[in-house]
């Protein structure tokens, strides 16, 4: 079952975190509607971008899981 959890921004744009089944996240850009990647926080953090830089996925997602967006609220470093 598909759950928003929250909405985050990063560099000025502003993204939905779906949560699509435990630990696993769809992210959503909302200017256009358009899925930009998946990422899972459990069992290990991964990320599956869709079209754009790795390194923007990587931010969206530690901004989501550091704003409490996810089930999991734990801390990540920057690597």
């Amino acid at each position: 079952m598909r759950y928003v959890k929250g909405m985050v921004q990063v560099r000025g744009t502003t993204y939905r975190i779906v949560r699509l089944a435990h630990g696993q996240y769809q992210v959503v850009r909302i200017m256009d509607d358009a899925v930009i990647g998946k990422f899972s926080s459990e069992p290990r953090f991964e990320l599956f971008p869709a079209g754009v830089d790795v390194a923007l996925f990587r931010q969206i997602a530690f901004a989501a899981i550091q704003g409490g967006k996810t089930s999991w609220v734990g801390r990540l470093t920057m690597a």
